[in-house]
């Protein structure tokens, strides 16, 4: 509160001559000074005005005595000055009076000089502590307005990231529609994974806690966690049969141009040897050469299936091997390719070792990306998180073949929510929809050879995590 003059000033004491006097000299040297006789008409001045400097006598008969006012003064204006005057001043009155909030203690009879000093010197005090207070009003309210622009511009950074990671899963998606949603549902499965581990009270895990930053740390590396797919060839991303598109169509169209070949020659032999047409013989061949196509054929589309490959199937594909047909340039040529006939006898899923190896990549892909994000000190771990949740306990896992010691328990909560969600997927072009009960129990397997964490797998079933995606059943 600033000091403008008039500047009041009230003067207490009993003894009329000497207030009236003090009264009139503060009043001559441009003061607003007024007089009260006592501790009850002080106090009610106090309570109509405010007074930045109040001097009163010590010992006032009939009322208030001087400390008492100035403590009564205290409670209902801590801003006022008190300044005490006495004609019995002793060491110990004067650490009371500036014990009871007293500013000053003057002693009577004194100068008219010493209470303009005295007075200058309360007023200077009065004038710093306003600023100070001022000064502390106007820090708060910077410090307030300041934090809520920081706490605007982290909510803003936070939805801008929180777009980006949406952005990206969408991104990871349009690269392979076949797994629409298995990255939100890896990470609502493994949110929930983290916080059972949480309700753990025993176990491995007993002594375990995410706090909520870690919470989010968890969600952002499973949203992410396939991210590096956007760095393999879709070709191989989407592949749901060993060999697709025009290279099955031309082996097909090879058999069946190596029938139409057979009965061209059957004719030119019979020509060259003078022998007449004979309906009969070649609609017989036709039939034999149609039946073999047909048997072939059937062999290649069971093969290019990516279920597991029958032994026997395996060692029948053997009778392609040197199956020739002729080409346009007149040549024999091999009907089926030697890298083609390997695909084909890929013995379970519809992936190379080559192709496997690309599609593993994605791992790598994935933490090369989440690296190159500048992540606060409280989600440092999100690229560490996703490079491992393909690791298995016993070493063998990918890309880095870490055994148990080394993988993060993240990642192993996020190891068991990603092959259920991959088991129990339907939109996977390469395999069917396992059932519930047949993923559960193909996690308990992998858990059994040391593959998936027992534990987290335990408190994935007991918790009954899995139901976090279940697709209700719909009511007829």
């Amino acid at each position: 509160m600033p000091l403008i003059p008039p500047i009041p000033i009230l003067i207490v004491d009993d003894e009329a001559d000497l207030r009236d006097l003090l009264v009139e000299a503060l009043q001559d040297q441009g003061y607003a000074a007024e007089g009260a006789e006592g501790g009850a008409q002080a106090l009610a001045r106090v309570r109509q005005r405010h007074f930045p400097v109040v001097f009163t006598d010590l010992n006032m008969p009939g009322g208030l005595s001087g400390l008492e006012l100035l403590r009564a003064i205290r409670e209902d204006d801590p801003r006022t000055m008190g300044i005490l005057m006495t004609g019995y001043a002793t060491t110990e009155s004067a650490i009371q009076a500036l014990k009871r909030g007293a500013y000053d203690f003057i002693q009577k009879p004194f100068k008219l000089a010493e209470i303009e000093a005295s007075l200058e010197r309360a007023l200077d005090y009065y004038r710093v502590r306003r600023e100070n207070e001022e000064y502390q009003q106007n820090l708060e309210q910077m410090v307030a307005t300041r934090t809520q622009e920081i706490t605007g511009l982290k909510n803003d950074i936070e939805r801008l990231f929180e777009g980006f990671v949406n952005a990206s899963v969408t991104a990871i998606e349009s690269r392979d529609p076949s797994t629409s949603g298995h990255s939100s549902r890896v990470a609502d499965l493994t949110v929930g994974l983290a916080e059972a581990v949480n309700g753990t009270p025993n176990g491995p895990y007993g002594g375990l806690y995410f706090n909520p930053i870690q919470i989010r740390e968890i969600r952002y590396a499973s949203l992410l966690h396939d991210f590096g797919k956007v760095g393999v060839r879709e070709q191989v991303l989407v592949k749901a049969k060993k060999i697709e598109g025009e290279r099955l169509e031309s082996i097909y169209q090879r058999l069946h141009q190596r029938t139409l070949e057979a009965l061209r020659d059957r004719l030119l032999e019979a020509w060259s040897k003078g022998q007449s047409f004979d309906h009969a013989a070649l609609g017989n061949l036709l039939a034999q050469e149609e039946e073999e196509t047909r048997r072939l054929m059937e062999l290649v589309r069971r093969s290019n299936e990516p279920t597991v490959l029958p032994q026997e199937v395996a060692l029948e594909l053997n009778l392609l091997r040197d199956l020739t047909y002729q080409h346009w340039s007149g040549e024999p040529r091999t009907l089926i390719e030697p890298g083609d006939l390997d695909l084909l006898k890929i013995p379970k899923g519809s992936l190379s070792a080559r192709e496997r190896e690309e599609i593993q990549s994605h791992v790598t892909h994935t933490y090369r990306f989440l690296r190159q994000i500048p992540w606060t000190s409280e989600l440092a771990g999100v690229p560490d998180i996703a490079w491992a949740h393909h690791e298995r306990l016993n070493g063998k896992g990918y890309p880095r073949q870490l055994t148990e010691p080394d993988i993060p328990v993240q990642s192993k909560l996020m190891a068991v929510t990603d092959v259920y969600d991959a088991l129990t997927a339907a939109d996977r072009p390469y395999k069917a929809a396992v059932s519930l009960e047949r993923s559960l129990e193909i996690l308990e397997q992998e858990a059994r050879v040391n593959l998936l964490d027992g534990e987290v797998l335990r408190i994935f079933l007991e918790a009954r995590i899995y139901e976090r995606t279940l697709v209700p059943a719909r009511t007829p």
